[in-house]
Protein backbone atom coordinates (compact mmCIF):
# COMPACT_ATOMS: atom_id res chain seq x y z
CA UNK A 1 0.00 0.00 0.00
CA UNK A 2 1.04 3.71 -0.42
CA UNK A 3 0.10 7.15 0.84
CA UNK A 4 -0.02 8.37 -2.37
CA UNK A 5 -3.49 7.15 -2.78
CA UNK A 6 -4.32 9.77 -0.96
CA UNK A 7 -3.22 12.05 -3.04
CA UNK A 8 -1.12 13.74 -1.01
CA UNK A 9 2.81 13.98 -2.55
CA UNK A 10 4.39 14.51 0.77
CA UNK A 11 2.94 11.79 3.16
CA UNK A 12 3.73 9.10 0.36
CA UNK A 13 7.28 10.55 0.95
CA UNK A 14 6.11 10.21 4.91
CA UNK A 15 5.19 6.84 4.34
CA UNK A 16 7.91 5.58 2.40
CA UNK A 17 10.05 6.55 5.26
CA UNK A 18 8.51 5.16 8.22
CA UNK A 19 6.88 1.75 6.34
CA UNK A 20 10.96 0.35 6.53
CA UNK A 21 10.61 -0.58 9.79
CA UNK A 22 9.31 -4.02 10.07
CA UNK A 23 5.48 -4.17 11.65
CA UNK A 24 6.64 -7.63 13.85
CA UNK A 25 9.23 -5.65 14.76
CA UNK A 26 7.22 -2.39 16.42
CA UNK A 27 4.40 -4.82 17.54
CA UNK A 28 6.90 -6.92 19.60
CA UNK A 29 8.12 -3.99 21.28
CA UNK A 30 4.98 -2.82 22.73
CA UNK A 31 5.17 -5.81 25.00
CA UNK A 32 6.51 -4.86 28.91
CA UNK A 33 10.20 -6.39 29.11
CA UNK A 34 10.51 -8.88 31.21
CA UNK A 35 12.27 -8.54 34.33
CA UNK A 36 15.69 -9.26 33.00
CA UNK A 37 15.78 -6.03 31.59
CA UNK A 38 15.73 -4.34 34.84
CA UNK A 39 18.90 -6.23 35.71
CA UNK A 40 20.22 -5.44 32.62
CA UNK A 41 20.76 -8.99 31.79
CA UNK A 42 19.47 -10.07 28.07
CA UNK A 43 16.61 -13.19 27.77
CA UNK A 44 18.14 -16.43 26.44
CA UNK A 45 15.65 -15.82 23.47
CA UNK A 46 17.20 -12.72 22.65
CA UNK A 47 15.02 -9.08 22.70
CA UNK A 48 12.77 -8.65 19.84
CA UNK A 49 15.57 -6.01 18.18
CA UNK A 50 18.17 -8.26 18.17
CA UNK A 51 17.89 -10.04 15.09
CA UNK A 52 15.33 -12.23 14.20
CA UNK A 53 12.01 -10.82 13.63
CA UNK A 54 9.47 -12.95 16.51
CA UNK A 55 6.21 -14.15 15.45
CA UNK A 56 3.39 -11.16 16.76
CA UNK A 57 0.19 -12.58 18.02
CA UNK A 58 -2.51 -10.19 18.04
CA UNK A 59 -4.35 -10.91 21.29
CA UNK A 60 -1.62 -11.64 24.33
CA UNK A 61 -3.88 -13.69 27.13
CA UNK A 62 -2.73 -13.13 30.53
CA UNK A 63 -3.46 -15.24 33.86
CA UNK A 64 -6.17 -13.37 35.90
CA UNK A 65 -4.49 -10.29 38.12
CA UNK A 66 -4.68 -11.34 42.02
CA UNK A 67 -5.45 -7.87 43.36
CA UNK A 68 -4.92 -9.28 47.19
CA UNK A 69 -1.63 -10.74 46.33
CA UNK A 70 0.38 -7.42 47.10
CA UNK A 71 -0.96 -6.53 50.09
CA UNK A 72 -0.55 -10.05 51.36
CA UNK A 73 2.97 -9.78 50.09
CA UNK A 74 3.48 -6.31 52.18
CA UNK A 75 1.93 -7.63 54.91
CA UNK A 76 4.53 -10.25 55.34
CA UNK A 77 7.34 -7.87 54.79
CA UNK A 78 5.97 -5.65 57.89
CA UNK A 79 5.95 -8.52 59.63
CA UNK A 80 9.60 -9.53 58.76
CA UNK A 81 10.69 -6.32 59.69
CA UNK A 82 9.05 -5.97 62.90
CA UNK A 83 11.05 -9.47 63.82
CA UNK A 84 14.15 -8.64 62.41
CA UNK A 85 14.68 -4.81 62.86
CA UNK A 86 17.90 -3.87 64.83
CA UNK A 87 16.36 -0.38 65.75
CA UNK A 88 13.21 -2.48 67.44
CA UNK A 89 15.39 -4.44 69.34
CA UNK A 90 17.60 -1.10 70.38
CA UNK A 91 14.22 -0.33 71.71
CA UNK A 92 13.40 -3.77 73.33
CA UNK A 93 16.68 -3.35 75.18
CA UNK A 94 15.80 0.28 76.21
CA UNK A 95 12.15 -1.05 77.70
CA UNK A 96 14.47 -3.77 79.20
CA UNK A 97 16.74 -1.40 81.19
CA UNK A 98 14.05 0.82 82.05
CA UNK A 99 12.45 -1.98 83.76
CA UNK A 100 15.19 -3.03 85.73
CA UNK A 101 16.08 0.61 86.65
CA UNK A 102 12.52 0.23 88.10
CA UNK A 103 12.92 -2.73 90.00
CA UNK A 104 16.16 -1.50 91.31
CA UNK A 105 14.35 1.86 92.97
CA UNK A 106 12.00 2.59 96.10
CA UNK A 107 13.84 0.29 98.18
CA UNK A 108 14.54 2.23 101.58
CA UNK A 109 18.85 2.78 101.85
CA UNK A 110 21.02 0.56 104.01
CA UNK A 111 21.97 0.82 107.54
CA UNK A 112 24.46 3.22 108.96
CA UNK A 113 27.35 1.95 111.31
CA UNK A 114 28.65 4.40 113.53
CA UNK A 115 31.28 4.62 116.10
CA UNK A 116 33.39 7.45 117.95
CA UNK A 117 34.91 8.27 121.14
CA UNK A 118 34.82 10.82 123.97
CA UNK A 119 37.00 11.51 127.12
CA UNK A 120 39.49 9.56 126.75
CA UNK A 121 42.97 11.48 128.97
CA UNK A 122 45.91 11.56 127.18
CA UNK A 123 44.52 9.63 124.48
CA UNK A 124 44.02 6.28 127.15
CA UNK A 125 40.86 5.29 125.25
CA UNK A 126 40.65 2.44 128.17
CA UNK A 127 39.56 5.47 130.45
CA UNK A 128 36.97 6.96 127.62
CA UNK A 129 33.88 6.45 126.58
CA UNK A 130 33.62 4.40 123.34
CA UNK A 131 30.15 4.58 121.59
CA UNK A 132 29.11 1.79 118.12
CA UNK A 133 25.83 2.74 116.61
CA UNK A 134 23.93 1.18 113.84
CA UNK A 135 21.40 3.81 112.16
CA UNK A 136 18.92 3.97 109.44
CA UNK A 137 16.90 6.97 107.65
CA UNK A 138 13.05 7.26 108.80
CA UNK A 139 9.96 8.84 107.59
CA UNK A 140 11.26 8.11 103.84
CA UNK A 141 8.37 6.72 102.45
CA UNK A 142 7.42 9.84 100.05
CA UNK A 143 11.12 10.41 98.85
CA UNK A 144 10.74 6.56 98.10
CA UNK A 145 7.44 7.03 96.25
CA UNK A 146 8.95 9.66 94.43
CA UNK A 147 11.50 8.01 93.07
CA UNK A 148 8.87 4.94 92.00
CA UNK A 149 7.42 7.37 90.24
CA UNK A 150 10.61 8.69 88.14
CA UNK A 151 11.22 5.42 87.38
CA UNK A 152 7.61 4.33 86.25
CA UNK A 153 7.42 7.46 83.86
CA UNK A 154 10.87 6.09 82.77
CA UNK A 155 9.44 2.67 81.60
CA UNK A 156 6.31 4.04 80.22
CA UNK A 157 8.67 6.64 77.70
CA UNK A 158 9.85 3.51 76.87
CA UNK A 159 6.83 1.81 76.12
CA UNK A 160 6.16 4.09 74.19
CA UNK A 161 8.95 4.46 72.17
CA UNK A 162 8.91 1.28 71.24
CA UNK A 163 5.18 1.32 70.57
CA UNK A 164 5.46 4.33 67.98
CA UNK A 165 9.38 2.06 66.86
CA UNK A 166 7.25 -0.55 65.78
CA UNK A 167 4.78 1.95 64.20
CA UNK A 168 7.48 3.41 62.29
CA UNK A 169 9.36 0.30 60.82
CA UNK A 170 6.29 -0.71 59.86
CA UNK A 171 5.45 1.94 57.97
CA UNK A 172 8.67 2.51 56.34
CA UNK A 173 8.71 -1.33 55.43
CA UNK A 174 5.63 -0.13 53.17
CA UNK A 175 6.90 2.89 52.09
CA UNK A 176 9.89 1.09 50.94
CA UNK A 177 8.71 -1.57 49.58
CA UNK A 178 6.34 -0.22 47.20
CA UNK A 179 8.98 2.24 46.17
CA UNK A 180 11.41 -0.02 45.39
CA UNK A 181 8.42 -2.55 43.51
CA UNK A 182 6.98 0.47 42.17
CA UNK A 183 10.50 1.84 40.68
CA UNK A 184 11.33 -1.03 38.86
CA UNK A 185 8.03 -1.64 37.05
CA UNK A 186 8.29 1.50 36.09
CA UNK A 187 12.17 0.52 34.77
CA UNK A 188 10.77 -2.22 33.00
CA UNK A 189 8.31 -0.25 31.15
CA UNK A 190 11.01 2.18 30.28
CA UNK A 191 12.66 -0.66 28.91
CA UNK A 192 9.89 -1.40 26.67
CA UNK A 193 9.89 2.29 25.18
CA UNK A 194 13.35 2.34 24.81
CA UNK A 195 13.16 -1.13 22.31
CA UNK A 196 10.46 0.83 20.42
CA UNK A 197 12.13 3.87 20.02
CA UNK A 198 15.28 1.61 19.01
CA UNK A 199 13.71 -0.19 16.43
CA UNK A 200 12.03 3.02 15.14
CA UNK A 201 15.53 4.57 15.16
CA UNK A 202 17.00 1.47 13.19
CA UNK A 203 14.38 1.70 10.50
CA UNK A 204 14.68 5.56 10.19
CA UNK A 205 18.57 5.15 9.94
CA UNK A 206 17.93 2.58 6.89
CA UNK A 207 15.52 5.52 4.89
CA UNK A 208 18.29 7.93 5.63
CA UNK A 209 21.17 5.54 4.45
CA UNK A 210 19.46 5.45 0.70
CA UNK A 211 18.26 9.35 1.34
CA UNK A 212 14.92 8.58 1.64
CA UNK A 213 14.32 10.46 5.63
CA UNK A 214 15.19 13.34 7.03
CA UNK A 215 17.84 13.85 9.64
CA UNK A 216 15.86 15.25 11.86
CA UNK A 217 13.76 12.59 12.06
CA UNK A 218 16.89 10.47 13.58
CA UNK A 219 17.47 13.34 15.91
CA UNK A 220 14.28 13.11 17.20
CA UNK A 221 14.15 9.43 17.59
CA UNK A 222 17.61 9.44 19.36
CA UNK A 223 17.12 11.82 21.32
CA UNK A 224 13.76 11.06 23.10
CA UNK A 225 15.83 7.62 23.53
CA UNK A 226 18.57 9.42 25.49
CA UNK A 227 15.60 10.96 27.75
CA UNK A 228 13.98 7.71 28.01
CA UNK A 229 17.12 5.76 28.81
CA UNK A 230 18.31 8.43 31.64
CA UNK A 231 14.71 7.87 33.38
CA UNK A 232 15.15 4.54 33.25
CA UNK A 233 18.81 4.87 34.74
CA UNK A 234 16.74 7.25 37.80
CA UNK A 235 14.17 4.47 38.63
CA UNK A 236 17.05 2.26 38.79
CA UNK A 237 19.19 3.71 41.00
CA UNK A 238 15.78 4.69 43.20
CA UNK A 239 15.07 1.01 43.54
CA UNK A 240 18.70 -0.28 44.42
CA UNK A 241 18.39 2.63 47.07
CA UNK A 242 15.11 1.61 48.01
CA UNK A 243 16.41 -1.51 48.34
CA UNK A 244 19.02 -1.00 50.69
CA UNK A 245 16.97 0.99 52.84
CA UNK A 246 14.87 -1.77 53.48
CA UNK A 247 17.67 -4.31 54.17
CA UNK A 248 18.66 -2.34 56.65
CA UNK A 249 15.09 -1.88 58.11
CA UNK A 250 15.43 -6.09 58.08
CA UNK A 251 19.35 -6.19 59.14
CA UNK A 252 20.46 -7.24 56.27
CA UNK A 253 24.21 -6.82 56.35
CA UNK A 254 27.46 -7.69 54.70
CA UNK A 255 27.15 -11.33 56.44
CA UNK A 256 23.23 -11.76 56.27
CA UNK A 257 22.17 -13.15 52.94
CA UNK A 258 18.51 -13.98 54.46
CA UNK A 259 17.66 -10.86 54.85
CA UNK A 260 18.79 -9.98 51.71
CA UNK A 261 16.84 -12.45 49.54
CA UNK A 262 13.16 -11.96 51.70
CA UNK A 263 13.56 -8.78 50.18
CA UNK A 264 14.29 -9.76 46.64
CA UNK A 265 11.61 -12.54 46.48
CA UNK A 266 8.84 -10.16 47.50
CA UNK A 267 10.05 -7.25 45.07
CA UNK A 268 9.66 -10.26 42.37
CA UNK A 269 6.39 -10.92 43.83
CA UNK A 270 5.27 -6.76 44.20
CA UNK A 271 6.99 -5.57 40.61
CA UNK A 272 3.65 -6.57 38.84
CA UNK A 273 1.26 -5.22 36.99
CA UNK A 274 -0.88 -6.47 39.87
CA UNK A 275 0.44 -3.63 42.17
CA UNK A 276 -1.17 -0.49 40.76
CA UNK A 277 -4.05 -2.84 39.92
CA UNK A 278 -4.05 -3.10 43.39
CA UNK A 279 -4.08 -0.50 44.78
CA UNK A 280 -7.57 0.11 46.99
CA UNK A 281 -6.07 -3.09 48.58
CA UNK A 282 -2.22 -1.69 49.70
CA UNK A 283 -3.89 1.81 51.17
CA UNK A 284 -5.19 0.62 54.51
CA UNK A 285 -8.14 3.93 54.00
CA UNK A 286 -10.51 5.12 51.47
CA UNK A 287 -10.82 7.98 53.58
CA UNK A 288 -9.47 10.41 56.20
CA UNK A 289 -11.72 11.38 58.62
CA UNK A 290 -11.24 14.02 61.63
CA UNK A 291 -11.29 11.18 63.93
CA UNK A 292 -8.73 9.57 62.31
CA UNK A 293 -6.49 12.71 61.95
CA UNK A 294 -6.92 13.18 65.65
CA UNK A 295 -5.42 9.73 66.10
CA UNK A 296 -2.84 9.99 64.12
CA UNK A 297 -1.99 13.12 66.54
CA UNK A 298 -2.43 11.65 69.68
CA UNK A 299 -0.10 8.54 68.75
CA UNK A 300 2.57 10.72 66.91
CA UNK A 301 5.91 9.80 67.85
CA UNK A 302 6.85 13.32 68.87
CA UNK A 303 3.42 13.77 70.78
CA UNK A 304 3.95 11.21 73.33
CA UNK A 305 7.30 11.53 73.43
CA UNK A 306 6.67 15.44 74.64
CA UNK A 307 4.00 13.92 76.89
CA UNK A 308 6.53 11.63 78.54
CA UNK A 309 8.97 14.62 78.93
CA UNK A 310 5.78 16.22 80.93
CA UNK A 311 5.35 13.74 83.25
CA UNK A 312 9.09 13.01 83.91
CA UNK A 313 9.30 16.84 84.62
CA UNK A 314 6.41 16.75 86.91
CA UNK A 315 7.81 13.35 88.90
CA UNK A 316 10.97 14.77 89.20
CA UNK A 317 9.54 18.07 90.98
CA UNK A 318 8.34 15.77 93.42
CA UNK A 319 11.22 13.72 94.15
CA UNK A 320 13.04 16.69 94.55
CA UNK A 321 10.12 18.09 97.46
CA UNK A 322 10.37 15.05 99.09
CA UNK A 323 14.42 15.42 99.27
CA UNK A 324 14.34 18.93 100.91
CA UNK A 325 11.70 17.75 103.81
CA UNK A 326 13.64 17.01 106.93
CA UNK A 327 15.72 13.96 106.29
CA UNK A 328 15.56 12.23 109.99
CA UNK A 329 18.06 9.46 111.00
CA UNK A 330 17.81 7.50 113.92
CA UNK A 331 20.78 5.47 115.70
CA UNK A 332 21.11 3.14 118.27
CA UNK A 333 23.87 1.14 119.89
CA UNK A 334 25.92 0.06 123.05
CA UNK A 335 28.50 2.51 124.98
CA UNK A 336 31.27 2.04 126.95
CA UNK A 337 31.71 4.17 129.81
CA UNK A 338 35.46 4.45 131.16
CA UNK A 339 36.12 4.85 134.81
CA UNK A 340 39.57 5.25 136.52
CA UNK A 341 38.68 3.82 139.89
CA UNK A 342 35.96 1.06 139.24
CA UNK A 343 36.36 0.20 135.61
CA UNK A 344 34.45 0.54 132.45
CA UNK A 345 30.48 0.62 132.13
CA UNK A 346 28.28 -0.31 129.97
CA UNK A 347 25.21 0.76 128.27
CA UNK A 348 22.83 1.48 125.51
CA UNK A 349 23.03 4.75 123.37
CA UNK A 350 20.17 6.33 121.58
CA UNK A 351 20.34 9.17 118.96
CA UNK A 352 18.31 10.87 116.05
CA UNK A 353 19.73 13.37 113.41
CA UNK A 354 17.57 15.83 111.65
CA UNK A 355 18.20 18.30 108.38
CA UNK A 356 17.48 21.83 108.65
CA UNK A 357 16.03 22.55 105.18
CA UNK A 358 15.74 25.98 106.09
CA UNK A 359 18.87 26.86 106.14
CA UNK A 360 19.13 26.70 102.57
CA UNK A 361 16.12 28.53 102.04
CA UNK A 362 17.21 30.77 98.61
CA UNK A 363 18.72 27.81 97.43
CA UNK A 364 15.45 25.81 98.17
CA UNK A 365 13.31 28.48 96.67
CA UNK A 366 15.47 28.91 92.85
CA UNK A 367 15.46 24.97 93.19
CA UNK A 368 12.09 25.07 93.54
CA UNK A 369 11.40 27.51 90.60
CA UNK A 370 13.93 25.42 88.25
CA UNK A 371 11.62 22.61 88.30
CA UNK A 372 8.30 24.55 87.89
CA UNK A 373 10.04 26.47 84.67
CA UNK A 374 11.37 22.72 83.72
CA UNK A 375 7.28 21.75 83.53
CA UNK A 376 5.84 24.53 82.14
CA UNK A 377 8.60 24.24 79.32
CA UNK A 378 7.74 20.80 79.00
CA UNK A 379 4.15 21.61 78.62
CA UNK A 380 4.75 24.19 76.07
CA UNK A 381 7.24 22.08 74.31
CA UNK A 382 4.02 19.12 73.97
CA UNK A 383 1.16 22.08 72.68
CA UNK A 384 3.50 23.02 70.12
CA UNK A 385 4.98 19.57 69.39
CA UNK A 386 0.82 19.21 69.03
CA UNK A 387 0.31 21.93 66.72
CA UNK A 388 3.21 21.35 64.31
CA UNK A 389 2.03 17.55 64.46
CA UNK A 390 -1.88 18.67 63.52
CA UNK A 391 -0.47 20.69 60.95
CA UNK A 392 1.69 17.83 59.03
CA UNK A 393 -0.96 15.10 59.50
CA UNK A 394 -3.33 17.29 57.78
CA UNK A 395 -1.08 18.16 55.21
CA UNK A 396 -0.11 14.71 54.61
CA UNK A 397 -4.47 13.65 54.53
CA UNK A 398 -4.65 16.18 51.93
CA UNK A 399 -1.76 14.59 49.86
CA UNK A 400 -3.32 10.93 50.69
CA UNK A 401 -6.58 11.79 49.54
CA UNK A 402 -4.91 13.68 46.06
CA UNK A 403 -3.20 10.67 45.71
CA UNK A 404 -6.27 8.23 45.89
CA UNK A 405 -7.95 10.64 43.63
CA UNK A 406 -5.58 10.29 40.87
CA UNK A 407 -5.62 6.52 41.47
CA UNK A 408 -9.20 6.68 40.98
CA UNK A 409 -8.91 8.31 37.62
CA UNK A 410 -6.64 5.53 36.19
CA UNK A 411 -9.04 3.44 37.10
CA UNK A 412 -11.76 4.22 35.05
CA UNK A 413 -12.02 2.65 31.51
CA UNK A 414 -9.87 5.56 29.84
CA UNK A 415 -6.53 3.68 30.44
CA UNK A 416 -7.88 0.43 29.66
CA UNK A 417 -9.45 1.51 26.91
CA UNK A 418 -5.83 2.90 25.70
CA UNK A 419 -4.34 0.37 26.51
CA UNK A 420 -6.51 -1.67 23.69
CA UNK A 421 -5.80 0.60 21.30
CA UNK A 422 -2.82 -1.11 21.02
CA UNK A 423 -3.73 -3.66 18.63
CA UNK A 424 -5.74 -0.94 16.67
CA UNK A 425 -2.61 1.61 16.51
CA UNK A 426 -0.64 -1.53 14.55
CA UNK A 427 -3.06 -2.44 12.91
CA UNK A 428 -3.64 1.77 11.53
CA UNK A 429 0.00 1.30 11.28
CA UNK A 430 -0.15 -1.52 8.66
CA UNK A 431 -2.19 0.41 6.43
CA UNK A 432 -0.85 3.30 6.48
CA UNK A 433 -3.05 5.50 8.72
CA UNK A 434 -0.70 5.97 10.79
CA UNK A 435 2.84 6.93 11.17
CA UNK A 436 5.95 6.16 12.72
CA UNK A 437 6.19 9.76 14.87
CA UNK A 438 2.77 9.45 15.59
CA UNK A 439 3.03 5.85 16.75
CA UNK A 440 5.75 6.60 18.85
CA UNK A 441 4.11 9.54 20.34
CA UNK A 442 1.03 7.38 21.44
CA UNK A 443 3.47 4.87 23.23
CA UNK A 444 5.29 7.43 25.01
CA UNK A 445 1.52 8.83 26.13
CA UNK A 446 0.52 5.47 26.98
CA UNK A 447 3.56 4.66 28.86
CA UNK A 448 3.44 8.16 30.85
CA UNK A 449 0.01 6.96 31.86
CA UNK A 450 1.10 3.93 33.52
CA UNK A 451 4.24 5.45 34.99
CA UNK A 452 2.15 8.25 36.34
CA UNK A 453 -0.20 5.50 37.93
CA UNK A 454 2.27 4.05 39.64
CA UNK A 455 3.53 7.06 40.76
CA UNK A 456 0.63 7.38 41.89
CA UNK A 457 0.57 4.53 44.00
CA UNK A 458 4.01 5.63 45.51
CA UNK A 459 2.90 9.20 46.36
CA UNK A 460 -0.33 7.27 48.04
CA UNK A 461 1.84 5.71 50.29
CA UNK A 462 4.18 8.26 51.26
CA UNK A 463 1.54 10.13 51.68
CA UNK A 464 -0.36 7.29 54.01
CA UNK A 465 2.70 6.62 55.86
CA UNK A 466 3.05 10.26 56.74
CA UNK A 467 -0.23 10.12 58.21
CA UNK A 468 -0.08 7.11 60.69
CA UNK A 469 3.25 7.90 61.70
CA UNK A 470 1.70 11.78 62.70
CA UNK A 471 3.45 13.32 59.95
CA UNK A 472 6.78 11.99 61.95
CA UNK A 473 9.71 13.19 59.57
CA UNK A 474 12.02 10.16 58.27
CA UNK A 475 14.28 11.38 61.17
CA UNK A 476 12.16 9.71 63.55
CA UNK A 477 13.54 10.01 67.44
CA UNK A 478 11.91 6.69 67.68
CA UNK A 479 14.27 4.95 65.54
CA UNK A 480 17.32 7.56 66.32
CA UNK A 481 16.92 8.78 69.87
CA UNK A 482 18.63 12.19 70.85
CA UNK A 483 19.89 12.95 74.33
CA UNK A 484 16.92 14.61 76.07
CA UNK A 485 19.61 17.11 78.27
CA UNK A 486 19.86 17.16 81.51
CA UNK A 487 17.55 18.15 84.50
CA UNK A 488 17.27 20.79 86.77
CA UNK A 489 18.15 18.26 89.70
CA UNK A 490 20.76 15.98 87.01
CA UNK A 491 21.41 13.00 87.21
Amino acid sequence: MSACLTGDPSRARHWRLVSAVPVPLLAAAFSLVPSAAVSGQPRASGLAFAGATPRVTTTVVQPPLDSLAPARVLARLQEAAEAASPALAARRADLEAARARQRASGFAAPLLLSAGASETPSGNFGQGNVRLEVGRAIFTGSRLRAERAVAAVDVSAAEVALVVAVRRVRAAALREAVRAAGAEVVARRLASEDALLAGGEEGVRARFAVGEARYVDVLRLRTERLRVQSERAAALAEARAAVATLGGLLGAGETSTASAGLVRAALDSLATPALAESWRHVLPADAVTDSLITAAVAASSEVQLATAAVSRAEAERALALAARRPQVEALGGLQRIGQANNGPAFGPSFGVTVSLPFTAGQANRFSGAAFEQAIVAAGAEREATRVAVRARTRAAAEHYAAARERLAVFDVALLRGARDERESALASYRAGGLSLIELVDFERALARAEIDRVRALTDAVNAWVDLSVGGATQDDPTLFPASTGDSPRGR
